[in-house]
């Protein structure tokens, strides 16, 4: 079992590797994502009998968008790659309880409409049909850790080093 999870966790760490490789910028007209081409979001899909949440990646190549949701413990609940020119998303791979054949199409489905969704500036979808919602939030990177270490409320360490 051990030996099973350090496989997982090293395949993850290689794709979000392979994921965060740099790339152009992106030509859209949102204001959310006009001026990166690197997009990282709090994710949240909620379903009327389940819920996931984590982390939503982005990065855009040249005419496609490549994505992944990661949960809190780094366990990879999509991969997909959506094709501006065909508008079309592929689902690379899903986490087992994700990965059936009747759920598969609603969620290729449902991730088109939700990356169309950001493309207006909104940040979430609800499929009514089905009764999923799909809500993400920006992470913003502000590269200003000072500020925020000395806003928050805890206290220092007072162990020798």
């Amino acid at each position: 079992m051990p030996r099973f999870l350090v496989s997982i966790s090293l395949l993850v760490l290689s794709l979000l590797q392979a994921i965060a490789q740099p790339a152009t910028k992106l030509p859209t007209d949102s204001a959310a994502v006009a001026d990166s081409s690197r997009l990282t979001f709090t994710a949240l899909i909620e379903t009327p009998k389940a819920s996931i949440s984590g982390i939503c990646l982005l990065v855009q190549d040249s005419d496609t968008i490549k994505g992944a949701i990661v949960n809190e413990f780094g366990i990879t609940a999509l991969d997909f790659v959506y094709t501006h020119k065909d508008d079309k998303v592929r689902l690379v791979s899903a986490a087992p309880m994700l990965d059936k054949w009747y759920m598969r199409p609603v969620i290729t489905a449902d991730i088109r409409m939700l990356l169309h969704a950001l493309r207006e500036g909104k940040f979430s979808y609800e499929d009514e049909k089905y009764h999923i919602k799909y809500t993400l939030s920006p992470i913003r990177d502000d590269g200003n850790n000072e500020k925020d270490n000395l806003d928050d409320d805890t206290e220092e360490s007072t162990l020798p080093d």
